[in-house]
């Protein structure tokens, strides 16, 4: 066969990959219980080698499809790949082995010829409540990894085809919504199920050898294409720092730094200088901190190419021991996505001068989020299932994403590791006693710019019953952890929440509000974070500065 017929086969097999992963991603979300994965789509599909590399991944979040490779190192130190058997269906949630916190329940499903193990198909959902001391499990000020739900160590859910019945009568007697987590579960082996089926055509298609030697140069590819674009950068080193949001364990903002080093055709990344560990949920483990690194490398480096292990190759990371980023076991770590998308950013403001035809401005990671769980009390849902139902509820919202060389910021979107929708309205009041009010774009609130940033959003929750539990949670609240311009561009504005705003009782919050005990007519209001801007405002367009004065933009 020429050289030119194994490219186009190894390419077709590339993109042969990629929509299983896809299609498990449709058989899991169109599979799936809770708004939260089919309607924010909180969850990641995957296909991984035996040894642990990422073969192929739909396109969902990145702070989940980044761990997978950790994931599986976890599992298989204790349950060895020599005792995986067809139908088995392996479970790992711990965040110190591998996976990301606890609500991310992780699945893997083998895939075989013969007695001979080819693949591995994986999972990953966010599910809204696996237990805890609050609904929807985490709270920033939760101490220990014990205060945070379930904790799966590496164990089989299904052996050979048989599902362990007591595991699920287990979870569903410590979860405040057990048909929800249950389904949501058998969702995420539905979507491995699919992944082990079409990987099985392609071995009939292809047979074992010519499968196995197209992966082997998948993967060998990923990391070719690495090297050269690593390469065409000129060696040197740059640092960065940015500040997050305690409001915790201190008042006192964390810190954390990063110094990336490009050596030939590979890059260091060192997060020495980083803050120890605090006494709070915020730390992050050390497979989010590595899955964003490789993230934000990603977005300015070799972005023309489909993912795979074979990218992350040339790419060593190091994070030491005891910091806020690689905290020591049981360190609580459930609100650990503030800390992740913090590395996105402090990794992509390092690169920025570096790669300023492919990067951006600082982005919007203020990430807020509430959260609302109790007794729906209202009459009409009393007398239709002849009781209070209890409810939970989570939602995020999007905020402004960085300009960058090619154009302005994106607005009200969840960056980096999210890639979360909005819970749509109708879901909202549809599923809890809470009704959306208001969800807008904050006017002016992108850094101006060149090319400035994108617009933050403002949304409204009112409660419509008494006695709730409410959790209200973001970060970049301040003008120092604002996301920051780039080369003279302006910050962007930064996030914040008010409880009653507009009444005599109306009160700004705090960046960690947990468990706050409102009733019926309370509002929360949640902004997020306006992106930073681009280049000398001086130097925008005239004709985009009209618009943008016509428009209340900037």
């Amino acid at each position: 066969m020429s050289k030119v017929a194994d490219i186009i086969d190894r390419d077709v097999f590339q993109y042969q990959l990629a929509a299983i992963a896809e299609e498990m991603s449709a058989a899991l979300r169109r599979s799936a219980f809770s708004p939260i994965i089919w309607d924010m789509l909180d969850y990641s599909c995957a296909l991984v080698v035996p040894h642990g590399e990422m073969l192929a991944q739909a396109d969902t979040i990145p702070a989940q499809l980044g761990i997978l490779t950790y994931a599986l190192r976890g599992i298989v130190k204790e349950i060895p790949l020599e005792s995986w058997r067809p139908g088995d269906v392996l479970v790992c949630n711990d965040p110190y082995r591998g996976c990301t916190h606890t609500p991310d329940i992780v699945l893997l499903s083998p895939v075989f010829h013969g007695d001979e193990l080819i693949a591995i198909t994986a999972t990953v959902a966010h599910h809204v409540d696996i237990g805890g001391k609050l609904p929807s499990t985490t709270a920033p000020d939760n101490l220990e990894l014990f205060a945070e739900g379930l904790i799966f160590p590496p164990m089989h859910l299904v052996r050979e085809g048989v599902q362990n019945e007591t595991a699920f009568r287990f979870i569903s007697a410590n979860v405040r919504n057990p048909r929800a987590c249950t389904g949501d579960i058998r969702a995420q082996i539905a979507g491995c199920r699919t992944g082990e089926r079409r990987v099985a055509k392609l071995l009939e298609r292809y047979g074992v050898e010519r499968f196995k030697a197209l992966a082997s140069e998948c993967l060998a590819y990923g990391e070719r294409f690495m090297r050269n674009a690593i390469a065409a950068i000129p060696d040197v080193t740059r640092s960065a720092e940015i500040w997050i949001e305690d409001d915790v364990s201190s008042k006192a903002p964390v810190r954390l730094a990063v110094t990336v080093a490009i050596r030939g055709d590979e890059i260091e990344v060192d997060f020495s200088g980083t803050d120890m560990q605090r006494r709070n949920a915020l730390n992050c483990p050390a497979a989010s901190t590595c899955s964003m690194t490789l993230y934000a490398i990603r977005c300015v480096i070799g972005m023309e190419t489909l993912s795979n292990g074979g990218c992350n190759r040339p790419i060593s990371i190091k994070v030491p021991a005891g910091s806020f980023l690689n905290p020591h076991r049981p360190a609580a770590v459930g609100n650990r996505h503030y800390a992740q998308q913090a590395v996105a950013d402090v990794v992509l403001k390092a690169l920025a001068d570096l790669v300023p035809e492919r990067s951006a401005a600082g982005c919007h990671i203020s990430f807020p989020s509430f959260r609302a769980g109790g007794f729906d009390t209202r009459k009409e849902v009393a007398e239709r299932y002849g009781e209070a139902r209890y409810f939970i509820v989570h939602d995020i919202i999007g905020g402004g994403m960085g300009g960058h060389a090619s154009g302005d910021g994106l607005q009200a979107v969840d960056t980096h590791g999210g890639n979360c929708g909005l819970l749509s309205a109708e879901v909202f009041e549809t599923t809890s006693p809470v009704r959306i009010r208001r969800s807008e774009l904050i006017e002016t609130s992108g850094g101006t710019g060149e090319h400035r940033g994108g617009l933050a959003m403002r949304r409204d929750y009112e409660l419509l019953a008494d006695d709730l539990m409410v959790s209200v949670f973001f970060q970049q609240g301040n003008d120092r952890t604002a996301p920051w311009g780039f080369e003279g561009g302006g910050p962007g504005r930064p996030a914040g929440a008010v409880l009653n705003p507009g009444a005599a009782s109306e009160r700004r919050l705090t960046s960690k509000e947990i468990g706050l005990p409102l009733r019926a007519g309370d509002v929360v209001r949640l902004e997020s974070a306006g992106g930073g801007g681009w280049g000398e405002p001086a130097r925008r367009d005239p004709s985009l500065a009209a618009r943008d004065a016509d428009e209340r933009y900037a």
